[in-house]
């Protein structure tokens, strides 16, 4: 009962570490924007130069993710996971105390590199030491790090950047990553076996890089990670351009947008909760309730538009729906990647998930730059998320006819499952 007990202890001692570690790094991903003047004023650049630091942060996480997650993948999980917390505070310090423009870059990259492969190693070292039955909630646990830091850590960090100096926000990112890293020092498992630099993701094969690769045009695979980019890209085009969608398309004071943004993200909380309650067990019948569920509060928002309360209130519905689809899509791309590398699937996903931001944001520019109606921006919302909910009723029906051999009934981690901590 002690050993039970200590395992306990240790198991949400390191969900902490790993909910503090999602949280800097979804403060440090979405803060830049809120502080782009100051640090515009700053650096002695215009805000536009500004801003590259958010594209050098974002494209060095979509395009090195997977690349990186793919030649470390055989590093022991413990190895692998603090090395690229440690790089990521050396990046967030580098930021801070950057006294040029190309300094914060640097340190933009840097952090932009091992984001990814932290997030992956969090995810599946939570799904493998969960409880049985409990892996999507597990997941939810590390993407509740996110979607927390969108409610309290970016405005925490707009603040500090704004009244102290801009500095102040990169230094939170810092803090907050070395925390984790003191906590998953302390609970996370030590790497006893050479064949455990595997365990974490699995790769199957020789263990080279290719051996990785192997597998991943499985159709369970590539059909939820297209789900992934096509229910974000529709999501995301609303959320994107969601002030002048709420303020020129249906009235809504400008004043108002904060704290409706507010609400936002606390819906994604919520949501994110949710949707890990639901996919615990029933992986791809959460996949396809979230995803219907976000392609019909768009549909609905479509219809409402216009209306001011109404618009608001299907809004806030859009992060609940659409941040309830994370834990069952991560733990589906998760436990159909045995026998290649659930690291690399995720990684993958990631991706996905940043791609269909960029479309979002693409589709919804060409939109307001046609002069048509921006109360209809959800119009261009419905193709994306209507495509995802039907791929993922056809993983429904290939599951039903036999066609799929893997899936969530194998455990997320790509190994027997463990009960405790010791065994991550």
């Amino acid at each position: 009962m002690t050993q039970s007990r200590t395992h306990d202890a240790t198991r949400r001692l390191l969900f902490l570490g790993f909910v503090i570690g999602a949280f800097a790094l979804g403060t440090s991903e979405n803060v830049v924007a809120g502080i782009l003047p100051d640090i515009a004023r700053g650096l002695h650049v215009s805000e536009g130069s500004a801003g590259l630091l958010v594209t050098a942060y974002a494209g060095t996480v979509t395009v090195a993710g997977p690349i990186v997650t793919l030649f470390l993948d055989r590093v022991g999980p413990k190895k692998l996971v603090t090395g690229a917390i440690a790089l990521y505070l050396a990046g967030s310090v580098l930021a801070a105390v950057g006294g040029s423009f190309a300094m914060v870059v640097a340190g933009r990259v840097v952090t932009g590199l091992v984001h990814t492969t932290i997030m992956v190693v969090f995810m599946t070292a939570a799904m493998r030491v969960a409880e049985p039955g409990k892996e999507a909630s597990a997941a939810a646990n590390i993407t509740l790090g996110l979607s927390v830091a969108t409610v309290l850590g970016v405005p925490i960090g707009v603040f500090l950047g704004q009244h102290l100096a801009w500095q102040a926000s990169f230094w939170l990112v810092a803090v907050l990553a070395a925390v984790s890293l003191l906590v998953v020092l302390a609970a996370f498992p030590a790497d006893t076996r050479p064949e455990e630099a595997g365990a974490a993701g699995g790769s199957a094969g020789d263990g080279t890089p290719r051996a990785g690769l192997r597998g991943l045009g499985r159709p369970e695979l590539v059909i939820g990670i297209c789900v992934t980019a096509l229910t974000g890209m529709a999501a995301l085009t609303v959320v994107t351009y969601v002030a002048p969608f709420l303020t020129q398309g249906s009235g809504v004071d400008s004043g108002l947008i904060v704290w409706i943004m507010l609400a936002y993200g606390v819906g994604c909380v919520i949501g994110n909760t949710l949707g890990g309650r639901l996919a615990d067990g029933r992986v791809l019948q959460a996949m396809v309730g979230t995803v219907t569920a976000t392609l019909a509060v768009l549909a609905v928002l479509l219809l409402v538009s216009g209306s001011a309360v109404p618009t608001v209130v299907l809004t806030v519905l859009v992060g609940l729906a659409y941040f309830a689809t994370f834990p069952a899509l991560n733990t589906w791309v998760a436990s159909n990647s045995q026998g290649i590398s659930p690291n690399l699937a995720l990684a993958l996903n990631s991706s996905a998930f940043n791609i269909g931001i960029a479309l979002a944001g693409w589709t919804g520019s060409a939109w307001l730059d046609s002069d048509r109606p921006i109360e209809n921006l959800p119009l261009i919302a419905l193709p994306p998320v209507a495509l995802a909910a039907a791929l993922a009723w056809f993983l429904v029906r290939r599951r039903r006819t036999g066609a799929g051999h893997t899936g969530p009934d194998q455990d997320p981690a790509g190994e027997a499952h463990a009960g405790s901590p010791t065994t991550a």
